[in-house]
C-alpha cells in the first residue's frame, strides 16, 4: 500500500508506443474475447512485450488473427488453462511452431488466474507489468469476475502493474494513496480519450482529484451513492488521491477521432 510520501505514476498508453518509458518489461495475456483493434496496433503491442502468453482459447483468437492478416505474425511464449476452448487444429498450429501448450485443469481457478499466477509466480526474477488483452469485452458476468480478480491480483504493485485492454478502453486498479497518470498521450493513430471513470472496488473511497473537468476533494463515492463516472480529461497529467481501492478506466481514441 502506498504511503502519504509516495506517488504511483501510470503510463496506460505505453504499451502503443515506440519508445515505452513504463512498459519495458511487460507481459501480455490474451483472452478468449474478439480482437478488434488494427493488426498494426496488436504487431506494436507485442513489439512492446517481453512474454506472450494465450489463456486457452485466446490462442484460438491470435491464430485467426494471423491467418486473416498475413505478414503479421504475432507469436506467443505458453498456451495455458484447461483447454477446453482451444480448437484441435490451434494446439498443432502452436505446436508447429515450437510453442509449450500448458494444461492445467484446476477447476477453481479460470484461464485469467493460471495466466496470471504463471507470470505473476514467485520464480520470476524481477517484476513485469501485465496487460490483459480481452479483459472487458463479452458478457457481464465474465467482465465483472475480470475486475473482481483485477482487484484480488493487485494486492500491490511489487509483481507489477496490471491493465485490462479492450477495444475501447485501458483500465487498472489505484491502490489506496497517491497517483499520477499520463492521461493525454498519442501514439500514431491510437491514444487516450478524454472520458475517464473512477468507480470503488470492495469498499466506500474518499477521492481527491486534480486535471479533470469536475474535479473533487474528499469526495465520498460508493455503490447506491455517488460515483464518478463519465468526467474529463483536462490535463496531460490526472492526479488521484484515494483512501482505498478504486477502478480507473480511460477510453481509447482513434485517428479518426483525434479531431474530436
Amino acid at each position: 500500500m502506498s504511503t502519504p510520501e509516495e506517488i504511483t505514476i501510470w503510463h496506460p498508453a505505453d504499451v502503443f508506443s515506440d519508445n515505452p518509458t513504463a512498459h519495458k518489461d511487460c507481459a501480455l495475456i490474451i483472452l478468449n474475447q474478439p480482437l478488434e483493434l488494427e493488426v498494426t496496433l496488436y504487431a506494436k503491442i507485442w513489439e512492446n512485450s517481453v512474454y506472450k502468453v494465450a489463456a486457452d482459447g485466446g490462442a484460438n483468437r491470435i491464430r485467426d488473427l494471423n491467418i486473416s492478416h498475413q505478414g503479421n505474425d504475432l507469436e506467443v511464449d505458453l498456451v495455458i488453462g484447461d483447454l477446453d476452448s482451444i480448437l484441435p487444429e490451434v494446439t498443432k498450429y502452436w505446436e508447429d511452431r515450437g510453442v509449450e501448450i500448458e494444461h492445467d485443469s484446476d477447476q477453481y481457478s479460470t484461464d485469467y488466474m493460471k495466466a496470471v499466477n504463471h507470470i505473476w509466480s514467485p520464480e520470476r526474477p524481477k517484476p513485469l507489468n501485465i496487460v490483459a488483452i480481452g479483459g472487458l469485452g463479452g458478457r457481464v458476468d465474465q467482465g465483472l469476475s475480470m475486475l473482481h480478480h483485477l482487484y484480488l491480483f493487485q494486492k500491490d504493485y511489487a509483481s507489477g502493474k496490471m491493465f485490462l485492454l479492450s477495444s475501447e478502453n485501458v483500465t487498472f486498479l489505484l491502490k489506496s494513496g497517491k497517483h499520477k497518470i499520463k492521461a493525454q498521450e498519442n501514439f500514431h493513430s491510437i491514444g487516450l480519450g478524454k472520458n475517464v471513470g473512477i468507480i470503488p472496488m470492495k469498499e466506500p473511497s474518499s477521492i481527491t482529484t486534480k486535471g479533470l473537468e469536475w474535479d473533487v476533494t474528499d469526495w465520498q463515492t460508493e455503490f447506491g451513492g455517488q460515483l464518478s463516472t463519465s468526467n474529463h480529461v483536462m490535463e496531460e497529467w490526472v492526479t488521484i488521491e484515494t483512501t482505498k481501492d478504486v477502478l480507473f478506466t480511460i477510453d481509447l481514441k482513434f485517428s479518426s477521432q483525434q479531431s474530436g
